[in-house]
């Protein structure tokens, strides 16, 4: 499942360990992504066809525990060249 981004696929990845439950992020997505997980409230990602990549979550989250990945459409990421 990717999100819709002109040629480019999104994913959002969520360190769940370094999130606090702040709820910036998903009050702050036009799409409406993401969404607090029960019971602790930490982001959760549950409507990611939705993604337009704009990185909102990822700018605004204090913690550093977004981060909004494009590839071109059809490659794979991967480390290293």
């Amino acid at each position: 499942m990717t999100g819709r981004l002109k040629g480019h696929d999104v994913r959002v990845e969520i360190n769940e360990p370094r999130c606090r439950s702040c709820g910036i992020c998903y009050d702050v997505c036009p799409e409406n992504v993401l969404s607090a997980s029960d019971p602790l409230r930490k982001a959760v990602v549950t409507n990611l066809d939705a993604c337009t990549g704009c990185r909102l979550c990822e700018w605004l989250c204090t913690d550093w525990a977004i981060n909004v990945v494009t590839t071109p459409t059809g490659e794979t990421a991967s480390a290293g060249g």
